[in-house]
């Protein structure tokens, strides 16, 4: 038999921290915290303000806390600084007494001793010693995490991240000043920085500028584009760098951004010596990235140059991405130059149509294709193979053909390696140096154009210095490496079958030599090369790539002036082929280095392995 529940109600939860409201409460008044009470003693007396504060700071443990005026006159409070300015204070302090009868100034201190731990407490504000350190750390480019981590490495006592923020933060507006700058201020600038030139060779200067404002109709020398727009354009160099400029035969050039808080456009201009490596002349700041902007930085390259009394700069070469502005002010300051497009931008954005329009099961194969493509080594074998890739894939992959001839085949057509000797086909080197400026220089951070123009100081001064220091040398000849050395005599060693020509030039003669594997060559082979008998594209990858001719001064001496036609050289500027045939007709001599390393033995890459333990085969 069932029982009844008993129903029990539960009581209402009651808080500890909660006051019972029956509970009885004083409605007294509380009783006033006690006010300090602290006896002061004259210490010193001082005839000025300066000397009078100038022991105050020499102490470093003092800070202002606050002024109180009184009939004996104005009292400047300090506290002691080992506290927090927001909590209880040290019983120690100072004020400063203005007397309000004469100009003399009285120092009182306090009797009280400090009554705070210094093991416990921590200062407010960072040890000066401390800042020295910090400040030497940030002149290395650390970011705030970094230096803690390098602090506590030296066993200093580090500040938090808020006062560490504070402090590089005033170093950065001391170092670099405001943060914001109108455009007259700009054009004070550039002209007090363009008046003259400095005697360094390393000193920077801004060696043209110009500063558009949108009610100035009376310059005639304003683009029509530019007009009631307000625009700025300054180009910073040294002479060191235009002295480089006007012995450079080839122009790279491109736009970066994300170095601006604002979003302007910086516009790098420099060259490739025949070692292959960039050498920047300069920067350019400037309000947009148009055809105007660039025939500034093209024009004020040439004004530098003039101002210096140098060789007018004559370039036989551009190379720069597919930006109709680059190409279009270099034709009006330069004339009709070769323009080449880089490569590395051609290829990414011909993998992206290919990824959208290609099936994939053909995608590797027509990426291969236009990388043999590539790889042509005149403007006839380009013409021939070209057509031969548009009639080999235009059944199959119709629309990518259509954009593929309208974009890479007329427009920008000068995409292969072959456009010319001595020149890179790809605009790296200065996109190196693009990311080198973020990552080294702004630390991946957006400055403001006010203090961008100082660091553009800096980042330019060291371009320059850095052929002072011997970092750097700009290169005139090829350097021979000791691999290339390597490489070559081994190829000696082949003993390919090697057939000569003449040329018309009775300074030169030509030699062709079989490529690969192969030992042997004929006529016939050479007679299919010269009149290129291909009738597929296919073909053309296998017999295009046979045969490599070099050409050779008959001078012994100029061995180095001499050309092939294989990728390798086209790429690096020189390869084995020159170096090998070179050292077969004792026009030059290998080092004793390279012939120490083992006939068909590859010389690896990186360091040597280490040898292994005890007991163990190796």
């Amino acid at each position: 038999m069932a029982t009844a529940l008993e129903i029990v109600e539960v009581p209402a939860y009651v808080s500890d921290d909660e006051v019972d409201p029956n509970a009885i409460v004083d409605n007294g008044n509380q009783k006033r915290m006690k006010k300090r009470q602290r006896n002061w003693v004259e210490e010193k007396v001082f005839n000025n303000t300066e000397e009078a504060e100038e022991v105050v700071i020499k102490e470093n443990q003092w800070s202002y806390h606050y002024t109180n005026t009184t009939a004996a006159g104005k009292k400047k409070f300090f506290r002691c600084n080992k506290v927090k300015a927001r909590g209880k204070q040290c019983d120690a302090g100072i004020y400063l007494l203005f007397d309000s009868t004469n100009d003399k100034i009285f120092l009182f201190r306090a009797t009280s001793d400090h009554t705070h731990d210094s093991t416990q407490e921590k200062p407010s504000r960072i040890p000066n010693e401390v800042k020295i350190v910090i400040q030497e750390l940030y002149e290395l480019k650390l970011k705030p995490k970094a230096i803690i981590e390098v602090l506590h490495e030296r066993r200093i006592t580090p500040p938090n991240i808020s006062q560490l923020n504070n402090f590089l933060r005033t170093i950065k507006n001391t170092k670099l000043g405001p943060t914001s700058i109108s455009l007259g201020e700009i054009e004070q600038w550039c002209l007090e920085s363009s008046q003259s030139i400095p005697e360094s060779i390393d000193t920077p200067f801004v060696a043209s500028y110009q500063i558009i404002y949108d009610d100035d109709n009376e310059n005639d020398d304003v683009d029509d584009d530019d007009v009631n727009e307000n625009k700025f354009r300054f180009f910073i160099t040294t002479k060191r760098l235009l002295q480089i400029a006007s012995r450079s035969k080839r122009i790279h050039a491109d736009a970066t951004y994300k170095l601006l808080w604002q979003g302007f456009p910086v516009l790098i201009v420099g060259t490739t010596d025949l070692d292959r490596h960039f050498h920047a002349f300069g920067m350019s700041v400037c309000s947009n990235e148009t055809t105007h902007d660039f025939r500034f930085l093209f024009r004020g390259l040439q004004e530098g140059v003039q101002k210096l009394n140098l060789e007018e700069i004559n370039p036989e070469f551009l190379i720069a991405d597919g930006a109709d502005a680059i190409r279009n002010a270099f034709r009006d300051v330069f004339g009709e130059k070769p323009m080449i497009m880089c490569w590395a931008h051609m290829r990414r954005k011909v993998m992206k149509k290919i990824e959208s329009m290609v099936n994939k099961s053909e995608q590797e194969d027509l990426i291969n294709d236009i990388e043999s493509l590539q790889l042509a080594q005149n403007e006839r074998i380009f013409l021939k193979a070209s057509n031969l890739f548009v009639k080999k894939w235009v059944k199959r992959q119709p629309s990518f053909i259509e954009y593929f001839q309208n974009e890479w085949l007329t427009t920008h057509n000068e995409w292969y390696e072959g456009v010319g000797h001595f020149t890179p086909s790809t605009n790296n080197g200065l996109e190196a140096t693009n990311n080198v400026i973020k990552k080294e220089n702004t630390l991946r951070e957006r400055l403001p154009l006010s203090r961008f123009k100082v660091l553009a100081f800096e980042i330019v001064e060291k371009w320059s210095k850095s052929y002072e220091r011997s970092l750097k040398q700009y290169s005139d000849k090829q350097t021979i490496s000791l691999e290339l050395w390597t490489s070559g005599y081994q190829w000696v060693k082949l003993n390919k079958s090697i057939l000569s020509f003449s040329t018309e030039c009775d300074n030169l003669v030509q030699y062709y030599i079989p490529a690969g594997d192969g030992t042997k060559i004929t006529n016939v082979d050479i007679d299919v090369m010269k009149k290129m008998k291909w009738y597929s594209f296919d073909q053309y990858k296998n017999k295009a790539f046979n045969i490599w001719c070099v050409t050779l001064p008959t001078d012994k001496l100029k061995w180095l002036d001499g050309v092939c036609n294989c990728p390798a050289f086209f790429k690096k500027f020189m390869c084995k082929h020159v170096v090998g045939l070179s050292i077969r007709l004792n026009y030059c001599k290998p080092p004793p280095a390279a012939k120490n390393i083992p006939i068909g033995e590859k010389r690896r890459r990186g360091r040597p392995t280490k040898s292994k333990k005890a007991l163990l085969v190796q």
